[in-house]
């Protein structure tokens, strides 16, 4: 297993919550983030539908680099069966993905009945093939829908589990784009707000201590952007904030109209570009000011869904093309998986009692090591990830 270069910071500065729970390695993960930050921007992409790597291979066929992220989806959540066409409790390619130097992302587009009996969709609306599922019961416990909500974050617990096990960090988006309306969690801010707290809370108390939350704007509505901090949860509740951009072809309206607002109203927050398509270049909007924590281009279905299909050889692409991604490898400051691999090289962990004595370590910012801490530690000029929360 490996570990991560940490930022100059120190565990009691990163989280306000005095009973927020956080694995050695999700600490070390969120701080490498923060120091990386404005200096490196992590390559990333999306799994072709929810479970895979498809779009990373795409990446590496057509640039030789592998991305330095990749996000999954618990889409099919409710269909998920050990040994069925969609398992979740199968997590080898996760497995693989992070052992291998990549950072784990995992999104869930959450799927409640349709207005069609038999039919399941995360999108609102009045037609068959949608749902009118009230986010609001979230606020009336003995409510059908409340339960509902219940079981499917429960659910959810039980295939994040088995990644928590092993230890395995992961940068956990849920409830994206809510103030956009078009999801049905996005239907009233204080009860979406509710929800993301109540699962932050359930999580918790069920160990699942290894998470990165991720908060996400949407780009694509007509209200000011500040109209969106309504679905926001709040600053305890959040570590990156982030924003999904398609079709702008401006850098400078990217980085006035969506870098530099979350940056002023998340001021100490982490900021990302969770999805995008058909954008400039990652050096044009790098350029322009918008220094992402990282940037995840959209699948292709047709273009990634069968690596093994004629399709898979072009270097066309719905939302960034081949040229698009050696463009953005070819900057130093864009970061493939290999190279933030090479960032962990020098981090060790050790538990509690492995520790040496406190008179012979320091924090990160040099000052000794006091009480009984745990997270990131310097012993004789190495760095240590204790492992134990706190």
């Amino acid at each position: 297993m490996f570990f991560l270069l940490l930022m100059v910071m120190t565990a009691s500065e990163v989280f306000s919550q005095e009973t927020r729970q956080m694995s050695a390695e999700a600490q070390a993960l969120l701080q490498c983030l923060k120091e990386i930050e404005g200096k490196k921007t992590l390559s990333g992409t999306m799994a072709n539908v929810n479970w895979n790597i498809n779009e990373a291979k795409w990446v590496y066929q057509h640039t030789g680099k592998w991305p330095a992220l990749n996000c999954f989806d618990y889409i099919h959540h409710i269909f998920s069966s050990p040994g069925g066409w969609m398992d979740y409790s199968n997590i080898k390619e996760i497995y693989n993905w992070y052992h291998q130097g990549g950072v784990v992302a995992i999104m869930w587009h959450w799927n409640v009945p349709a207005n069609q009996s038999g039919q399941y969709s995360f999108y609102w609306g009045t037609e068959s093939d949608k749902t009118l599922f009230d986010v609001r019961k979230i606020f009336e416990p003995e409510s059908d829908e409340y339960k509902l909500m219940m079981k499917d974050i429960d659910i959810v617990i039980s295939f994040l589990k088995p990644l928590k096990e092993r230890n395995i960090p992961i940068l956990w988006r849920p409830l994206h784009e809510a103030g956009g309306k078009w999801f049905w969690w996005g239907m009233d801010p204080e009860a979406c707000n509710e929800l993301w707290r109540v699962m932050y809370r359930r999580f918790q108390d069920a160990g699942l201590d290894n998470l990165i939350w991720v908060w996400t704007q949407a780009a694509a509505w007509n209200m000011p952007y500040s109209e969106g901090y309504k679905w926001y949860p709040g600053d305890e509740y959040v570590d990156i904030v982030s924003i999904d951009i398609y079709n702008n072809n401006s850098s400078s309206n990217i980085y006035n109209s969506c870098y530099k607002f979350l940056r002023n109203y998340s001021p100490d927050k982490l900021v990302a570009l969770t999805e995008c398509g058909n954008v400039p270049t990652i050096s044009k909007q790098w350029k322009a000011g918008s220094k992402w924590l990282f940037f995840m281009p959209w699948y292709d279905y047709g273009r990634t869904s069968d690596p093994k299909s004629e399709a898979f050889k072009s270097t066309d692409h719905s939302y960034c093309n081949a040229d698009w991604w050696t463009e953005a490898f070819s900057n130093d400051f864009v970061l493939s998986r290999s190279d933030f691999r090479q960032l962990m090289t020098n981090i060790q962990t050790v538990t509690t009692e492995q520790s040496p004595a406190n008179s012979e370590r320091y924090n990160l910012n040099g000052q000794p090591w006091t009480g009984d801490q745990s997270g990131v530690s310097v012993i004789n000029g190495k760095k240590y990830v204790t492992n134990a929360n706190y």
